[in-house]
């Protein structure tokens, strides 16, 4: 169930300085924009200024992988990618294949720039799934994006410092 967090917001890691690009479908709109929404208040919360958060509306969820490897290839003081989209369950496979294609994308993209790509694309059987994903509480993906970033920038910078303090 979304909302439980490994700590509070009120611990998540300050990132002063870093630089956030925030990509999401154009899909389900009222979802995803109160998602992005979050996540920028989230993220000035832990010092990242307004003007280090961009936010690119992208087609579709299909589309955002590319949209990512784009950014990282523009931008090379991109520190992270957070991405949002709603995926709704259909009477074929095709969300599957669409989360796969998205979840194998991100993953390259990653892999590739050594940079993180925070997916929040999520599947749901149903748009009151997703509004209850994108609301005013502690489950707004928003939330869980910003703490998968925090963490893994913190961590990044932490794991460079010790290099460089053994070098």
């Amino acid at each position: 169930m979304a909302g439980y967090l490994p700590k509070p917001v009120s611990e998540f890691h300050k990132i002063p300085n870093a630089r956030i690009a925030i990509i999401a479908a154009m899909w389900h709109p009222q979802c995803v924009d109160a998602m992005i929404a979050r996540a920028q208040n989230e993220l000035m919360a832990l010092d990242v200024r307004p003007e280090d958060i961009s936010v690119h509306k992208i087609p579709g969820s299909l589309e955002l992988p590319f949209a990512a490897r784009c950014l990282f290839e523009s931008d090379a003081s991109l520190d992270a990618i957070i991405a949002f989209g709603v995926v709704l369950k259909g009477s074929t496979t095709h969300d599957d294949s669409v989360i796969q294609t998205v979840v194998d994308g991100f993953s390259r993209v990653s892999d590739r720039f050594h940079k993180p790509v925070i997916n929040e694309v999520i599947g749901v059987n149903t748009i009151d799934d997703a509004r209850a994903r994108a609301d005013d509480s502690i489950a707004n993906k928003g939330v869980e994006a910003v703490f998968a970033v925090s963490e893994l920038l913190h961590w990044k910078k932490s794991c460079l410092l010790d290099i460089s303090d053994a070098a």
